[in-house]
């Protein structure tokens, strides 16, 4: 039975409950743990008390010492992970993304209702669930279940028309991948018409039509490194310590075997969790190697998360693979912003958000995806439903990509847009 509601005063985990989170396994696992101990309905301040750090040890050694889940290959899905995508009529086709959204805030909840106000005939969700997506957290932040271990509102994903996907992050992985795979996708894919959930088998996939491909691919099972090692400083620069999210053998043998983008002509959008390039961050280089490799070698859209902000790139990347690259990562989690005398890495956004919000953070948000034809408009929206830039993209008969209108919306000195063929005038 979960601890009394009586005399509750905080609804909803903060944002700033999140500020500190360390990007590691074993950071988590102890946020997690020091939530279970602190008072119900507070921020957890007792996170490095010893209390706390007694629940994280029996927390996280289980989880190092377990095998991780087993991967999924592409026959456990009745349709071998290629979905219809809609749309062939010439009809409109909206889809909802959300990275980092998992984290049971406010911020997430507000961000779950502008992406139902859409109507969209799919949502996908780019990965994390916070603070290490085991069970209990996957039913409190994604699936409006109450956490027994504290006194939060519950917060619930929002499923589209037609059906709902997710992929996996490093944060699914710090408990093995088991809420993910064995919680959260049975209750996802697509919609039949008694509007029954039919699961998502795969941690990858596909959504398809006659003109549009979105290839969903999962870097997070490869991206915790060896346990313990990669959490020791020093030792986790050593080749091999570290997860380079480097993609599962079953993982392109669908690519190349049955997705088979040698052999189509179609617009190609990608999506991870993990970040390709970044002009803020370190990218993960590997995957891109893999999908050049298994025969995706022409231009991309890439969305991504892992990186808690707004940001989108000119066609860039250092190999063969090329990609238009957004990171939408700022769902849920506190939104970074740049630091005074940070700079920017090469390649330099088109576009990135670095307004204050009220929360003292930046501005949560998602993107809409509107596919007509062989158009896509996109619109990144915040989550106050604020439309902040569009941009709409053609797709010709040879799969090549071409962006033909991005609009600013918004009139704000800390939102960046560097229209094609201008200098970038962020304050660096």
């Amino acid at each position: 039975m979960g601890p009394s509601r009586t005399g509750s005063t905080q609804k909803r985990r903060r944002a700033a409950n999140l500020k500190h989170l360390p990007r590691s396994a074993a950071g988590s696992h102890l946020f997690r743990a020091a939530e279970v101990v602190a008072p119900p309905n507070r921020p957890p301040e007792s996170k490095f008390s010893p209390s706390a750090l007694g629940v994280w040890m029996l927390s996280y050694l289980p989880y190092v010492f377990r095998r991780k889940h087993e991967f999924p290959p592409a026959s456990r899905s009745p349709q071998n992970a290629i979905y219809d995508l809609g749309g062939d009529d010439g009809s409109d086709v909206r889809v909802a993304l959300a990275g980092d959204w998992a984290t049971g805030t406010k911020e997430a909840d507000s961000v779950a209702s502008q992406m139902k106000s859409t109507n969209p005939h799919f949502t996908i969700h780019l990965a994390d669930i916070y603070y290490v997506g085991d069970p209990p957290e996957i039913n409190e932040n994604c699936l409006g279940i109450l956490n027994p271990n504290n006194n939060y509102d519950p917060v619930k994903w929002p499923i589209g028309s037609r059906g709902s996907f997710a992929l996996n992050g490093n944060h699914e992985m710090y408990a093995n991948g088991d809420g993910y795979f064995d919680v959260f996708l049975p209750r996802l894919g697509l919609k039949n018409a008694s509007g029954n959930m039919l699961g998502q088998q795969t941690s990858f996939f596909c959504l398809q039509n006659r003109f549009w491909r979105i290839i969903a691919i999962d870097t997070g099972y490869n991206s915790p490194g060896v346990p313990i090692l990669s959490q020791i400083p020093g030792v986790n620069l050593i080749p091999g310590i570290s997860g380079n999210c480097r993609l599962e053998e079953d993982l392109i043998e669908w690519v190349t075997d049955t997705v088979a983008p040698e052999r189509d002509q179609r617009g190609i959008i990608i999506l991870s969790h993990h970040q390709y390039y970044s002009a803020f961050q370190n990218g993960y280089r590997k995957p891109a190697q893999q999908l050049a490799q298994a025969g995706i070698n022409r231009p991309v859209i890439w969305f991504w998360g892992h990186e808690h902000r707004l940001a989108g790139y000119d066609l860039s990347g250092r190999d063969d693979l090329k990609a238009y690259g957004r990171c939408v990562g700022h769902g849920g989690m506190p939104v970074d912003l740049m630091h005074g005398g940070q700079k920017l890495h090469e390649p330099s956004p088109v576009f990135f958000d670095e307004r204050h919000s009220p929360n003292g953070f930046g501005f949560n948000g998602h993107a809409n995806l509107s596919f007509v034809g062989n158009s896509l408009k996109v619109t990144y929206v915040d989550l106050v439903g604020t439309p902040l830039l569009t941009e709409s993209w053609l797709v010709d008969g040879a799969g090549s990509l071409k962006v033909t209108k991005q609009v600013q919306l918004i009139e704000d000195r800390d939102f960046h847009f560097r229209p094609a063929g201008k200098t970038n005038s962020a304050r660096t």
